[in-house]
């Protein structure tokens, strides 16, 4: 039997026929966690048309390579998670306080990132597919933060001597850091580390040293 054909006789108990949900959605949905466990590499394109129940040919209708898959399932984890970010002129506190709420998420959802974590050698690889993501991934991340508690700075929340940029890539630092810490956990199959607990700490020290409180 041809791959394409195992790709529309295969399904997941329980699981809808094709096409009774968005394609893209489900092709994004399983590409994630295929990347996650098997790896990029390792994955293929008939793989994944086969776990969306759909055809290779209509899989590339969607996405003619693997890069521009691997692109779109990072695009998506960074677009729900952005979605639900405060405004930079929501103030620092704000913002702290959904760094620590994205964190949870994050806890919440492993195949995110155990993905992010595994591609996280693009970053030392410009012609690496993803290399571009994480770039953009980086800068914007940490410019948010950066304007979050700039914008602190001008309406008296936030100390006029806080370093904002260092500040935020402590921040993003602790982040990454802690998700290699908490993946590293969770396959030992040990104690698993509590990621938003460790975050809510920091958050908590930071606003007491850089947050101005009213009496």
């Amino acid at each position: 039997m041809s791959n394409d054909a195992k790709a529309t006789s295969t399904r997941r108990p329980g699981r809808p026929k094709a096409g009774s949900e968005d394609k893209k959605a489900r092709i994004l949905s399983e590409a994630l966690t295929l990347f996650s466990t098997q790896g990029y590499v390792a994955t293929s394109l008939a793989d994944i048309a086969r776990a969306s129940d759909i055809s290779k040919a209509g899989l590339l209708h969607h996405y003619s390579a693997k890069d521009q898959l691997l692109a779109a399932v990072l695009d998506e984890r960074d677009r729900r998670i952005v979605s639900q970010l405060p405004r930079p002129e929501d103030g620092a506190e704000a913002a702290l306080d959904a760094w620590v709420d994205m964190v949870a998420h994050n806890q919440r959802h492993p195949d995110g990132v155990a993905l992010y974590t595994a591609m996280s050698a693009a970053v030392i690889d410009s012609k690496h597919q993803a290399h571009p993501w994480f770039r953009e991934h980086l800068f914007g991340a940490i410019s948010y933060l950066v304007e979050a508690f700039e914008h602190g700075k001008t309406t008296g929340e936030v100390r006029e001597d806080a370093p904002s940029e260092q500040i935020a890539r402590r921040l993003v630092a602790l982040s990454d850091g802690l998700q290699v810490q908490w993946l590293c956990s969770r396959a030992d199959g040990g104690r698993t580390l509590n990621m938003h607990e460790v975050m809510a700490g920091v958050a908590v020290d930071m606003k007491e040293r850089w947050l101005i409180r009213s009496e």
